[in-house]
């Protein structure tokens, strides 16, 4: 093997060892977002941001005549399962949010409800949710 062979062979063997907890380190990110499925602060500050930026100027699902009323906006809570009630009153996020937030957990996704954030499984279960006239006012 002549020098040049040795040091191909030799920074490929480097990389491969390097590049091994680099890939151990993503897998677990998205591990652990796997099981990330309530908001953390740093998800809370990205809506907070982001509502603070679009409040003189909502887009829909965000806007008074989209709220709920009283009588849902109760239900809306950790656990309850979306009605077909609730189904039609859903929004999908906008865009500029959705890229501020960590993708959702594999079988989430991120609806908007009269005026909240919620993180929801494929069952309709609400798995966590952010609201917004109570939290960021």
């Amino acid at each position: 093997m002549n020098r040049r062979q040795w040091i191909a062979l030799s920074a490929t063997a480097l990389l491969a060892l390097a590049s091994g907890p680099l890939l151990a380190q993503d897998h677990e990110k998205d591990h652990g977002r796997e099981e990330h499925k309530k908001f953390d602060d740093h998800d809370r500050d990205a809506m907070r941001d982001w509502y603070h930026n679009h409040r003189e100027h909502p887009p829909r699902g965000f806007r008074d005549q989209d709220r709920l009323p009283p009588e849902l906006e109760r239900q809306l809570a950790v656990g309850f399962v979306l009605t077909p009630e609730f189904r039609r009153r859903i929004v999908s996020c906008p865009e500029d949010l959705c890229r501020r937030l960590p993708p959702p957990p594999r079988g989430y996704r991120y609806v908007v409800i009269g005026g909240h954030v919620c993180l929801v499984d494929r069952d309709w279960r609400v798995a966590d949710v952010v609201h917004f006239e109570l939290e960021f006012r």
